[in-house]
């Protein structure tokens, strides 16, 4: 009798430390599930984050390169009649040369005439 005891209490011992260790182990998984939740959560805010980001950096850039664009373009123009305001004003000397030069070779035939 003493033995059965002995082993009844050996085996009630072992049951109880089983519960406890599953009992220990449903809590830590549960924690573990909370942290993992958690998580999650933390990394879905940091994707949604991490996409506004790309997409104001890729629109500040698309922003930039609009304004070069037309910032380009206004120089162009800017050189284009500064060049056509040359080229004007060297056919007009050019023009008034012509001009000169058949004046001069008008009076000399009358002198040599």
């Amino acid at each position: 009798m003493e033995i059965t005891s002995f082993i009844l209490g050996v085996c009630a011992v072992i049951v109880i430390m089983m519960v406890v260790g599953t009992f220990v182990n449903y809590m830590t998984t549960m924690s573990l599930k909370k942290e993992i939740n958690s998580l999650r959560k933390q990394l879905d805010y940091t994707n949604l984050e991490f996409d506004k980001h790309k997409s104001e950096f890729w629109h500040n850039i698309n922003n930039v390169d609009s304004k070069r664009i037309d910032e380009q373009e206004k120089i162009y123009r800017l050189i284009d009649s500064r060049v056509d305001k040359v080229v004007d004003n060297v056919s007009r000397e050019i023009a008034y040369l012509n001009q000169m030069v058949d004046k001069l070779q008008n009076d000399k035939s009358v002198i040599n005439g």
